[in-house]
């Protein structure tokens, strides 16, 4: 018995690749399981801002100026749904786990910062993307668009998507209950989505609003989407994937430094 040998510990390199998985399965299982809330109802949201613009253009229905207008929001409106449910999934996630306690069995796996923020962030962004994508396809039967550069459509959709992503960590990690969750999408989110270029061009908005919009991220994430389907954006699609990159690069770090110190997270 003396050679005998048990079973060998597994080893975990610098990342733990599966942990890390696992929580960004288990993550996105959330997800898809409240597909009717998370997939559906932002299709049908989306599709209810068209026809209300749509009515809205009165005798301008049907006429070119009309059809320019629509043409420049549906893109802004499909990614404003990626944005949503992207920050919506990660700020839910994490406050949910830290008000029943369930951030504790998480933070005994051995999973580092940068495991638990890239599990996290990812499965947000990607069910922003899987929103998104129903909501393109959903939007695109009713007001056919073609694709003048489909490298900028998926860019800045992912991007976009992981930006708002680690916002949502960011809320997630803040809030203390549900209350605050409402109050940082009513009074932070929303405004800044909104105030962004979806609907009206920022050139068009008297000043000081373009100077203001021009520097929120949000703004060059539906500008650059926008360039993928129109050929055209208000601000240079180079310029906007720099911002909306480097917006999330620093996110990530936030994220990453306020997880690996246990902010709200340790008792």
């Amino acid at each position: 018995m003396s050679g005998f040998q048990g079973p060998r510990p597994r080893a975990i390199g610098r990342i733990h690749w599966m942990g890390a998985r696992t929580l960004f399965r288990r993550e996105l299982g959330r997800y898809l399981k409240e597909a009717l809330e998370t997939v559906l109802a932002p299709a049908f949201q989306t599709l209810v801002y068209f026809i209300v613009l749509v009515f809205a253009l009165g005798p301008e229905r049907g006429t070119e100026e009309g059809d320019a207008l629509l043409s420049f929001a549906v893109p802004g409106l499909i990614l404003m749904a990626v944005l949503f449910r992207s920050a919506e999934t990660t700020a839910f996630s994490l406050l949910f786990d830290r008000m029943e306690g369930i951030i504790s069995d998480i933070l005994m796996a051995p999973l580092g910062a940068a495991e638990m923020t890239a599990a996290y962030a990812l499965a947000g962004a990607l069910s922003g993307l899987v929103t998104g994508t129903v909501v393109l396809a959903g939007t695109l039967l009713v007001w056919p668009m073609p694709v003048a550069a489909p490298w900028a459509v998926i860019a800045f959709a992912a991007l976009g998507a992981l930006m708002m992503s680690l916002a949502g960590v960011l809320i997630g990690l803040w809030c203390e209950k549900w209350d605050h969750l409402a109050a940082a999408f009513v009074f932070v989110l929303v405004p800044l989505t909104f105030l962004s270029g979806v609907f009206v061009p920022a050139d068009a908005l008297p000043e000081p609003f373009p100077a203001l919009i021009q520097a929120n991220p949000i703004f060059h994430a539906i500008s650059g989407f926008r360039y993928g389907f129109l050929g055209g954006a208000e601000a240079s699609p180079l310029t906007s994937l720099a911002v909306v990159a480097g917006t999330a690069a620093a996110l990530w770090g936030a994220c990453g430094v306020l997880i690996s110190r246990g902010w709200k997270l340790r008792p």
